[in-house]
């Protein structure tokens, strides 16, 4: 008769088994059944207590089971696990999704792009624009004379405001930000009423310049190169104006006919080329030379986010250059078609973030106009950018199999590469799942494939089976 205690022995080891590796479960728990069975007739046989004493020898079953389960994922399997997920179509998107989030976390999380792609913070800020004036040599811009918006304040059917704006690098609470001069009529073009609040000797601080040189908390006075201005308020955190580097804005004190950038609010339905006629109609009336009033309105909207002309410009010059070499046709089969899009997508975001981040790609002049600068420059990292994403994305996708996507392995010299002739050199590669195999030419030449891919059938499937 069976006691208690060999029946919890029993349990035990029925329990212990479930920590051994599923293949070897079942010969395992015969064995220390088998062991549990020789022991109870030891014991019996000397007169110990069998049913305690079966407990105890159950016990170490688990250490048992614990040390074939860590058997198993020892070093060189956990190896060759990692070598196989390495190769899949999944951990290259999971790659390229985490190189994405790392690139968010080191720009502080794409502080650049957001205020590029999000609506920018003014009031119907469709209706914004920035002005410059053209000379004789059209390719010429620059500010606008101050007296030429007060005309246009005055004459204007066709806009609801103007505000004249300049900035530059001033030392401020010891630290060199840029500091912004704008008009009384600034903040209320943008459709923002009056941050000074009636304190025309106040200076209005931006957000990220208190947290950063503050801890975020707003002084009562700051010293601007050298002279002291109260604080009348801190901006909106979403706020900026061509450039997220103006720390501090004061307003104008005076400035005479000097030029400045412009910005102005156009009535609704009214299209930049109607106001530029006007504008410029009311400045010949005053009698100034018709080449001279030559004036350029560009919707401020267009200009911020003009940095994704300069990459689809790249993009388009990549594509071009690169796509002659892709010669598979890669819609013939959806799932590999979805993959090779997917992959070539998320190394352009790469790309892209990047240079919207970490270089100066996004910058816009104090006219409101493209940096000339930096968008040669940009627009070339763009170009290389994505000629370099397109090429990998391209090698990568010829190197997996046509079937379950992993990379191809084992690879093997085949052929004479001397022999050009009548013979094929090149480089085998196998599916390391057994779907078939590819060879890729030692040299192309007209007669023969560059690259040719045969199936295998299923009788050699066991032959690549994994334990």
């Amino acid at each position: 008769m069976i006691g208690r205690g060999e029946r919890r022995a029993s349990f035990l080891i029925d329990a212990a088994s479930w920590l051994v590796p599923r293949r070897a479960r079942a010969e395992w728990r015969r064995e220390w059944s088998a062991e549990l069975h020789f022991a109870l007739r030891e014991m019996r046989d000397r007169g110990d207590d069998a049913g305690a004493k079966a407990v105890a020898f159950a016990r170490g079953a688990f250490h048992d089971a614990l040390w074939h389960r860590l058997s198993e994922w020892n070093c060189e399997r956990r190896k060759q696990a990692f070598s196989r997920v390495r190769q899949s179509a999944g951990f290259s998107l999971a790659a390229l999704a985490l190189v994405i989030s790392l690139v968010a976390i080191a720009s502080g999380f794409l502080p650049e792009t957001r205020a590029v792609l999000l609506p920018l913070p003014y009031a119907d800020a469709g209706r914004i624009a920035t002005v410059t004036q053209g000379g004789a040599e059209i390719a010429m811009r620059s500010g606008v004379h101050r007296q030429w918006v007060e005309w246009w304040r005055e004459d204007s059917r066709l806009i609801d405001g103007a505000a004249t704006y300049s900035w530059s690098e001033k030392q401020v609470a010891g630290v060199k930000t840029l500091e912004a001069k704008v008009s009384a009529e600034f903040f209320a073009v943008l459709g923002l009423g009056d941050p000074f609040r009636g304190c025309p000797a106040c200076a209005l601080l931006s957000y990220d310049f208190v947290r950063r040189e503050y801890g975020g908390k707003t002084p009562a006075s700051i010293a601007i190169g050298g002279k002291q201005f109260g604080v009348a308020a801190v901006l909106d955190r979403r706020f900026w104006f061509l450039t997220r580097r103006i720390g501090v804005w004061t307003m104008e004190t005076g400035g005479g006919n000097q030029k400045a950038g412009v910005v102005l609010r156009l009535k609704p339905d009214v299209s930049p080329a109607q106001a530029e006629a006007e504008l410029e109609r009311i400045v010949q009336k005053r009698g100034v030379n018709p080449w001279s009033a030559l004036i350029d309105i560009s919707p401020l909207a267009a200009r911020v986010r003009s940095v994704f002309g300069s990459f689809a410009l790249a993009l388009v010059l990549g594509v071009g250059t690169i796509l002659p070499a892709l010669r598979t046709n890669w819609s013939a089969v959806s799932r590999r078609a979805a993959f090779f899009c997917a992959k070539t997508a998320l190394l352009l975001v790469v790309v892209l973030l990047a240079g919207i981040e970490f270089t100066r790609a996004a910058s816009i002049t104090m006219l409101g106009g493209t940096d000339l600068a930096t968008e040669p420059v940009s627009t070339w990292l763009f170009l290389l950018g994505s000629m370099g994403a397109l090429s990998w994305s391209i090698h990568d996708q010829r190197r997996r199999c046509r079937v379950c996507l992993r990379r191809y392995g084992l690879a093997a010299q085949i052929g004479c590469p001397g022999c050009i002739l009548l013979s094929w050199s090149g480089t085998e590669l196998v599916c390391l799942e057994g779907h078939g195999t590819l060879q890729v030419a030692e040299r192309v030449t007209s007669w023969q494939d560059p690259e040719r891919w045969t199936s295998l059938d299923d009788s050699v499937l066991e032959l690549f089976a994994s334990e």
